[in-house]
C-alpha cells in the first residue's frame, strides 16, 4: 500500500506540474504581448510630447489588443484555479463529461502542439461517478497524452462517453495508431497505480482502433 501511494504521488506531482507549466507558458506569452503593445503606447506618447499627432485608430487597436489578452489570460487563471481545486476532497460526485472537458481545456495547448484535435461524443445521459476528481483528471490526462502519442498520421483522436447497465465506459480511439505503442497500454508502475486507486480496468478496444477505461459502476 505504501509503494501505491509513493506512485500515486509521483504520477500526481508530475502531471500538476506538467499541467502548471503548460497554463503558466500561456500566461507568459499573454504578459509577453501586453509588454510589446505597453512599449507602443510609450512610444506613441513620447511621439506626443514632441508634437506629433496622435493616430487614434491605432491607439485603439492597441487597447483592444491589451483587452484581448487580459481576457486570454484571466481564462487561463480560471481554469488553473479550478484545477487546483481538485485536489480538495478526498472523494467527491464527478461528472465524466465536465471532467473530460477540464482537461481537454487545461492541456489545449500541449495538444495543439501534435497538431491534433479532438472530437468527445458526449453521452445519452450524465455519467456521474463518486471518485477522487485530482486522479480521475490524471487518468484522463495519460488517456488522452497516450492516444495521441500513438497516432501516426491521424489529425483527429475521438473520445467516446457510454453508461450502460451501471458501467461506466471512456473510449478513445484514432484512425492510425502505432501497434507497437499501443501493445502495452498504461504499462508504467504509476499508470497500474492509478488504475487500481479509481478502481478502473482498461481494455484494448481493436474494432474501434483504441481502447477502453471503464469503471464498474456509476452512480
Amino acid at each position: 500500500m505504501a509503494n501505491n501511494d509513493n506512485l500515486l504521488a509521483k504520477s500526481g506531482l508530475n502531471f500538476f506540474g506538467r499541467m502548471s507549466a503548460s497554463a503558466t507558458h500561456e500566461i507568459k506569452n499573454t504578459l509577453a504581448i501586453i509588454n510589446e503593445n505597453s512599449g507602443l503606447m510609450e512610444d506613441l506618447s513620447m511621439m506626443a510630447q514632441k508634437g506629433a499627432s496622435l493616430p487614434f485608430d491605432r491607439i485603439t487597436d492597441i487597447s483592444q489588443r491589451v483587452t484581448k489578452q487580459v481576457q486570454r489570460a484571466n481564462l487561463v487563471l480560471n481554469k488553473l484555479n479550478r484545477f487546483s481545486h481538485s485536489v480538495d476532497r478526498e472523494t467527491e460526485t464527478a461528472n465524466l463529461e465536465k471532467t473530460v472537458d477540464v482537461v481537454l481545456n487545461l492541456a489545449s495547448r500541449l495538444i495543439e502542439m501534435q497538431g491534433i484535435t479532438i472530437k468527445v461524443r458526449a453521452p445519452s445521459s450524465p455519467i456521474l461517478i463518486n471518485t477522487n476528481l485530482f486522479y480521475l483528471e490524471n487518468i484522463i490526462w495519460r488517456a488522452i497524452e497516450t492516444i495521441c502519442n500513438a497516432s501516426q498520421k491521424a489529425k483527429q483522436v475521438n473520445i467516446s462517453l457510454k453508461n450502460s447497465s451501471g458501467t461506466a465506459l471512456l473510449g478513445f480511439s484514432s484512425d492510425s495508431l502505432d501497434s507497437n505503442l499501443m501493445d502495452n497500454v498504461f504499462g508504467s508502475k504509476e499508470d497500474l497505480a492509478l488504475l487500481e486507486h479509481l478502481k478502473l480496468s482498461i481494455k484494448k478496444n481493436i474494432e474501434n482502433n483504441g481502447f477502453d477505461l471503464i469503471w464498474p459502476k456509476s452512480i
